[in-house]
């Protein structure tokens, strides 16, 4: 009987000891990461839209203006089709349970808004693209923060 607490006890150290040694990695190492990595939002367009725009244009505006004018979500290069992208984003939603709180975020920031991040060259697509992801980011669900 005493070898079997022993046992029990060595065994029970040995465990907490391995929880709180993976406790302490994550919650005692410091990161200047952008908050954005700490959120694992999907893939926001289709597969048709990420082919359409493969080999990726070079610059910050050239890639995302290619998926929203495939994609529909531009009436011109300078204009949100606003009922297009919110529409997108809403069948996104539903592929994705638990997001309902940032897709509300994101088109209520994003598309019922006019959302300007200041890039060196007026680009539409990346203001849009940009907030939506910022608006996604606030409202991550816990079960997608990596942080």
């Amino acid at each position: 009987m005493y070898k079997f607490v022993i046992l029990c006890s060595i065994f029970v150290a040995a465990s907490n000891a391995d929880v709180a040694q993976t406790l302490t990695k994550r919650e005692t190492k410091a990161s200047l990461k952008p908050l954005s990595v700490c959120c694992d939002i999907p893939e926001l367009a289709d597969e048709f839209q990420l082919a359409k725009c493969s080999p990726r244009p070079p610059g910050p505006c050239e890639d995302v203006q290619c998926i929203f004018e495939v994609s529909g979500f531009l009436t011109d290069r300078n204009t949100l089709n606003k009922a297009a992208y919110r529409s997108h984003l809403q069948k996104w939603e539903k592929n994705h349970p638990g997001w309902t709180d940032s897709i509300y975020k994101a088109i209520t920031d994003c598309v019922d808004n006019d959302p300007r991040q200041h890039l060196e060259v007026p680009c539409k697509a990346y203001d849009v693209f940009t907030c939506t992801g910022i608006a996604m980011l606030k409202k991550c669900p816990d079960t997608a923060w990596k942080c």
